[in-house]
């Protein structure tokens, strides 16, 4: 049964590279077959891909301080234009999953532009993280081919995505946002991370996530504190942080505080806290300036703003944002749509036969996502 459920899913893609790329314009099925196929790696699906496209040429640049690889399709240009922002890996745009999904969008024909935004690479998001990601957008709209681009992301990709997306000078230039299991609200995430819950209306909801959210939150609260030595402490000791590490937050909570200033004070304190009961007090401790910098780094405030398609897709149960993250989005958007399927762990879908009716969920998911990137 394994091996015919194989079968069946390999021969389904052929069946669709086959059918489509032989006609005189590529479809949006070819498109996602090709994507998946080259990401996965799907066996014989993948070699038949490089077989019926062309090769890839691959760019180093830098983009408004970000370095990008730019993975344009064989021929002549110009290309529809895809940017598609990481999450939190340490390899960042040379990771080898990240590296065949921009040659599986090139191989479709799209020019895949893949940023190391600031921070990034270490967990830390910054309002100069989102300034990094505007600016390659703004750079691959101008060089697209229809003067519009596509975004796209994995985890805080996907929420970087939405704040490109809802910049002013992106707006009308979006064709979709598409990406996996994003975070809404940065409060929310910063609660989960210390007190293991989210908000589900008046309730607090325990929910069980992965250490390194710990990590990735508390080094960007430390990333942005005012310039100067705690700042600088606090972020050095972070680094040094394993990322595997199961208690991310030990050396925070044994942190000196009589010598720091209100803000970090306010930014230990709320970190080393554990009872549900304290957090929006010690939270409200926090300057007005970086209250305001958590909701320009939330995308929930602006999703109403958002005038292409957003199509995002996460488990049921995903290792580091949960479920209600994407519902509340794709509610809040006006042009949203929700896939959930078990395919997902977190950032990347399983080719495996247990979770073969996930997987086409997620080929949907992806079939409409190309198909608003392809206007």
């Amino acid at each position: 049964m394994r091996l015919l459920a194989v079968g069946a899913l390999v021969l389904l893609v052929v069946v669709i590279v086959l059918g489509t790329v032989y006609r005189s314009s590529v479809s949006a099925h070819a498109r996602a077959a090709v994507v998946l196929s080259t990401t996965l790696q799907i066996p014989v699906a993948a070699w038949l891909v490089r077989v019926v496209t062309g090769e890839p040429r691959l760019e180093e640049r830098t983009i408004g301080g970000a370095p990008t690889t730019v993975a344009w399709p064989a021929g002549e240009g110009p290309w529809r234009a895809i940017v598609f922002v990481n999450g939190a890996t340490e390899r960042g745009r040379r990771h080898p999953a990240v590296r065949r999904l921009a040659t599986g969008l090139a191989r479709a024909g799209f020019a895949a532009y893949v940023p190391d935004v600031y921070g990034l690479a270490r967990g830390e998001i910054t309002e100069r993280t989102v300034a990094e990601a505007v600016a390659v957008a703004q750079a691959a709209q101008r060089e697209a081919r229809d003067g519009r681009v596509g975004l796209a992301g994995v985890s805080v990709g996907t929420t970087l995505a939405l704040l490109v997306a809802e910049d002013v000078s992106m707006r009308e230039h979006v064709s979709i946002v598409a990406g996996v299991a994003p975070y809404a609200e940065l409060v929310d995430v910063i609660r989960l991370a210390t007190i293991g819950r989210y908000r589900r209306g008046a309730a607090l909801v325990p929910y069980r996530a992965d250490p390194f959210v710990r990590l990735a939150v508390a080094r960007s609260l430390a990333a942005g504190l005012p310039d100067g030595p705690d700042r600088t402490a606090l972020r050095a000791h972070l680094a040094g942080v394993g990322a595997d590490a199961d208690d991310p937050l030990a050396g925070v909570r044994a942190w000196p505080r009589e010598r720091l200033r209100s803000e970090a004070r306010a930014v230990v304190e709320l970190l080393s806290n554990r009872e549900p009961a304290r957090f929006d007090a010690l939270y409200a401790r926090f300057s007005p300036a970086m209250r305001a910098s958590m909701k320009r780094l939330s995308p929930l405030e602006g999703a109403g703003s958002i005038e292409a398609r957003v199509e995002l897709a996460s488990a049921q149960q995903d290792k580091y944002f949960p479920l209600a993250a994407s519902r509340a989005l794709v509610a809040a958007a006006p042009d949203g749509h929700l896939t959930v399927t078990e395919t997902l762990d977190h950032a990347v879908p399983s080719a495996s036969v247990d979770e073969i009716a996930g997987l086409f969920r997620f080929y949907g998911f992806l079939l409409r996502s190309l198909r608003h990137a392809s206007g």
